[in-house]
């Protein structure tokens, strides 16, 4: 039986209409709900709560968004489209997509990337210039190059074949006998329809074109990677490079003992010092996320 409270405070009712941010993280991997978190710093009636992978979020999404239309879900690019993820950003937030958001670049890591970004963190070392970030990043990114473009491969076809492809039957009329359901079960078109379709996919000259074109698509046909051409640096596995770019020689990061720092805690301490500095420096996607929130907010 559903009972009525009485004597409800104010916090309380403040704390039944918050909007919740749900990103990706936590656990082994904090890193998403910390730059969230600290993006959103100060601003009351919001809240940042990680939710494991982009797979899960979405499944989130998919259940909770009828009933709490103040909940939006932030993800990975993963194999998502460029059409598919404006037509998100534009919307936002949008029930037709789950009040779901994505990110443009591959990876919330890969924003921190930009040379130009990094030289504001206070913890650059005093003789690491732009130029030198830059190379150190593009190498970084030249060594994963190849395995990242197949991996790339490998998710969109693997998620492309993860669509509903047939329908299930509907009316039990139809089916009153193992011989005619038998019989219409495998009269359905769909099931040659799909097995052509995987047959194309798997397909050597397929895949092989298909990695072809991620690779013009990453490097804008050159033979190394160069800065400003291609998409490279929104499409690398930002996850796997941003550490080794905090934690190298270039940034210097002690705690209150004046200790160095290393490992994670010097990434999360150069995230959250960037994250500080005025709204004009931080990456596009940053800004129109806040704007997007504090929007629904004051609404």
């Amino acid at each position: 039986m559903i009972g009525i409270t009485k004597g409800v405070s104010p916090s309380e009712v403040r704390q039944s209409g918050r909007h919740v941010l749900f990103v990706e993280g936590g656990g082994d991997n904090p890193f998403d709900p910390l730059v969230i978190a600290n993006l959103f710093g100060g601003i009351e009636n919001i809240e940042v709560k990680a939710l494991g992978p982009s797979y899960s979020l979405r499944s989130v999404a998919e259940s909770l968004y009828k009933h709490h239309p103040s909940y939006y879900f932030l993800i990975d690019r993963d194999h998502y489209d460029d059409s598919y993820i404006e037509h998100c950003w534009d919307s936002f937030p949008n029930p037709e997509t789950s009040n779901l958001l994505i990110w443009r670049y591959r990876e919330i890591e890969n924003y921190f990337l930009d040379p130009t970004y990094l030289m504001n963190s206070r913890f650059i070392v005093d003789n690491v210039d732009k130029d030198m970030l830059e190379k150190d990043i593009r190498q970084l990114c030249q060594k994963r190059l190849y395995i990242d473009a197949a991996n790339h491969v490998i998710v969109s076809v693997r998620e492309e074949l993860k669509q509903t492809w047939i329908e299930t039957f509907s009316n039990p009329d139809e089916f009153i006998s193992r011989e005619k359901t038998l019989s219409k079960l495998l009269s359905a078109d769909e099931f040659n329809v799909f097995n052509g379709c995987v047959a194309t996919k798997l397909d050597r000259d397929g895949i092989a074109n298909r990695f072809d074109n991620i690779l013009q698509e990453m490097t804008g046909g050159t033979e190394g990677l160069e800065s400003g051409v291609g998409k490279w640096l929104m499409m690398i596995r930002g996850k796997k490079i941003l550490p080794q770019i905090v934690n190298s020689k270039h940034f210097n990061v002690r705690d209150q003992k004046g200790n160095p720092l290393q490992g994670r805690d010097k990434l999360q301490q150069v995230a959250k010092d960037l994250l500080k500095q005025p709204p004009d420096i931080q990456p596009e996607d940053f800004r129109r996320l806040r704007g997007l929130i504090m929007a629904r907010l004051d609404s």
